[in-house]
């Protein structure tokens, strides 16, 4: 596959997953170097844009220049993967996601070997969110998704 044809395949990230930054063929091999990120707005001081406080509801928000999360004006404590698993499925309440696309947008890989990953760290992060446990809802079959009420 050339690195065309590869790149055309990336672009088809779902929104939020990332950008196609760049493919770079690797020399005298049929693999391509590609760089997928997340373009970050800078302000005048060359430090990212405030970005605002995404509230959740009665209590709960989400802080992406902080990375933080608070609940009923407590830090939440959670791991990078936790929180970019909250702030997927916050970005879009109402929406499933399915496991496959939660691999993607919050592991950067789809194996399909590692679908519980998922399963583990929703477990994990509802744990930490206490009474507000129940907004991340398991949609059977399908994935989950975050709900605000």
């Amino acid at each position: 596959m050339d690195s065309t044809t590869f790149a055309t395949k990336v672009e088809g990230l779902a929104p939020g997953e990332g950008r196609l930054l760049g493919v770079v063929p690797m020399e005298g091999t049929r693999t391509a170097l590609v760089i997928v990120g997340h373009l970050v707005e800078l302000g005048s001081e060359g430090e990212p844009a405030d970005l605002p406080v995404r509230p959740l509801g009665d209590g709960l928000a989400v802080d992406p220049v902080a990375r933080c999360v608070r609940a009923d004006g407590r830090t939440v404590p959670l791991t990078y993967q936790e929180f970019e698993l909250l702030a997927h499925l916050t970005a879009s309440p109402g929406r499933v996601h399915s496991r496959g696309q939660l691999l993607r947008a919050v592991w950067g890989h789809t194996d399909a070997g590692s679908l519980r990953t998922v399963d583990v760290h929703v477990h994990r992060l509802r744990s930490k969110l206490g009474s507000y446990r129940e907004r991340i809802v398991t949609v059977r079959r399908l994935g989950y998704m975050y709900t605000q009420r």
